[in-house]
């Protein structure tokens, strides 16, 4: 990998409703009237769901097996348990339009990455954001102008809000996971479950066009293992992102859509990759590598369904990502990505889906340079270039609260060097939401 281990991202998807049955024609014994029946008495979680507090709970796994590439073949599990509190204020206390989320996870398990395989990408997007019991969000949003502008702050993730597609998190690999991995790489952009303390706003300035702001701490150090209890704010720096989104197609029957185009600065001190004061490789000079003030990265983004299956979100869908990151500090500097994902193929099957992603990543040429020059001291050192890999699910969704989604990765160029065969992974996602 050519960067310190990024978190892992998982935004936990709720289970769809049963379809209900519509009875057509007369009731039968029209005219007879039913016999009473004592009413079931609901249970506590509906109790608080009605006083506006909503509890989710789930356990997730994704399992990783490398077949054949990659530096070993092996096999690894990792999991997570997830409980959390969502109120809604007007509910509970009677200020309308807020909403308290409060998380807590617990993760456990080994990377194939990192132990087998040697990619840019963890094959398992689960891993990683520390391997402990931790707080992931606690934070509080206030609607207002009828809803069409929305504060929120409190400890959470930049990637809540910012470079994300509906998509995203159907892939176990994690540079589709649901956010662009090079953002994680490149600056102080954070996702689930490593919260920052941070301020956004978000307001509709027409229909279906929204423009959200906001800004985060920069803070590395809860991401460690032990330390996901440190909760006090580090405002030394600061990661600054803008992002325009537009949804379109939303009408009943509809073709839905959605772009996102945006970008950040983030203002931590890095060193470049390759020069020192003078421009020149610090390798050859023996000087320090030249200080960067800040780093950008932009992105742009969008999904769209081009056919119909049924109602909901039934239907064959188009994604595309594409990253640009200041080339003095990024490691990955252009960033690419694109498929699609089916739901609802079949009837009889409206809640599977099945999907394929395509990745493709440039290591920064500035860090071949480097590495070049190091070659030239006679360091034994793999010049890098670029990574493809791809990937190909299917999700079953067993129950209403049950998905198992076995898929297969296929990994070229891995760890963007020529050092190793190609790798193929049979994975598997298991999600149960209770």
């Amino acid at each position: 990998m050519i960067a310190d281990t990024p978190p892992a991202i998982v935004i936990p998807a709720g289970a769809a409703a049963a379809p209900v049955a519509v009875r057509q024609g007369p009731p039968a014994h029209q005219g007879q009237l039913p016999a009473a029946k004592a009413e079931k008495k609901p249970g506590w979680r509906t109790r608080l769901k009605d006083k506006g507090v909503t509890l989710t709970f789930s356990y997730i796994s994704e399992s990783a097996a490398s077949i054949t590439g990659g530096r070993d073949q092996g096999a690894a599990y990792t999991q997570q348990l997830l409980a959390s509190a969502t109120v809604d204020t007007g509910k509970a206390f009677g200020l309308e339009g807020g909403k308290i989320i409060a998380t807590i996870i617990h993760r456990k398990g080994q990377d194939l990455t990192a132990t087998r395989i040697g990619n840019l990408f963890e094959v398992q997007e689960l891993f990683g954001g520390g391997q402990d019991l931790r707080p992931a969000e606690l934070s509080y949003e206030q609607q207002l102008n009828d809803g069409k502008t929305a504060l929120k702050f409190g400890l959470y993730h930049t990637g809540d809000d910012f470079a994300t597609l509906p998509s995203g998190c159907q892939f176990q690999n994690f540079a589709f996971c649901p956010r662009p991995t090079t953002l994680f790489y490149n600056s102080g952009f954070s996702g689930f479950p490593i919260p920052r303390w941070g301020v956004r706003a978000k307001r509709e300035i027409a229909r279906g066009l929204t423009v959200t702001v906001a800004a985060f701490e920069v803070n590395g150090i809860r991401a460690q293992t032990g330390n996901g209890w440190q909760l006090a704010p580090r405002f030394d720096s600061f990661v600054l992102p803008v992002e325009l989104g537009w949804k379109f197609g939303q009408q009943e029957g509809g073709l839905p859509g959605l772009i996102r185009v945006g970008g950040l600065v983030d203002t931590t001190d890095k060193p470049d990759v390759r020069d020192d004061i003078n421009d020149d490789s610090y390798v050859l000079s023996g000087l320090s590598p030249a200080m960067r003030q800040e780093r950008w990265s932009a992105w742009i983004m969008g999904e769209k369904m081009i056919a119909r299956f049924g109602p909901g979100d039934r239907g064959l869908s188009l994604f595309g990502t594409v990253t640009l990151s200041d080339r003095h500090t990024a490691r990955v500097p252009f960033f690419l990505s694109g498929g699609f994902v089916t739901r609802g193929l079949w009837d009889s099957r409206p809640r599977d889906n099945f999907g394929l992603g395509l990745v493709y990543a440039r290591v920064n040429p500035r860090i071949a340079d480097r590495q070049r020059d190091e070659i030239a001291l006679g360091q034994t050192v793999d010049v890098q270039k670029d990574e493809m890999s791809a990937e190909l699910f299917y999700g079953w969704q067993a129950t209403g609260k049950l998905l198992i989604r076995p898929n297969l990765q296929y990994i070229h160029r891995v760890g963007a060097i020529d050092r190793y065969p190609d790798a193929l992974v049979a994975g598997m996602t298991v999600k149960l939401i209770f």
